[in-house]
């Protein structure tokens, strides 16, 4: 049986977590993580909600956002997806960059 479905709120503030699977790294060099902070803040306009903060670790990152318009899975999902193209891409891997939730 998979997980229940988080409870979201128009204007909820929520404290998002994500780990590199097998607690891999997802931040290998600094360039990576600028361009994470780049994806946070273009989706932040495009996706219509606010970031608070964020802590961007070796192998797990957190943020804290305001959701909106938008469910909170929809945007991490588009923010995920779209650093994973680019980290597989650049280090030449396949597969899954971050744990499930």
């Amino acid at each position: 049986m998979g997980r229940p479905w988080r409870e979201e709120y128009n204007g909820g503030i929520y404290h998002v977590i994500s780990r590199g699977n097998n607690k891999e790294y997802i931040f290998k060099e600094s360039i990576d993580k600028g361009y994470f902070i780049k994806l946070l803040k273009e989706y932040s306009e495009a996706m219509g909600y606010r970031g608070y903060g964020y802590i961007l670790m070796s192998n797990h990152y957190h943020v804290i956002i305001q959701i909106f318009d938008r469910m909170l899975q929809e945007i991490m999902h588009r923010i995920n997806n779209n650093y994973s193209k680019y980290f597989n891409y650049k280090y030449n891997l396949v597969g899954h960059l971050f744990q499930n939730r």
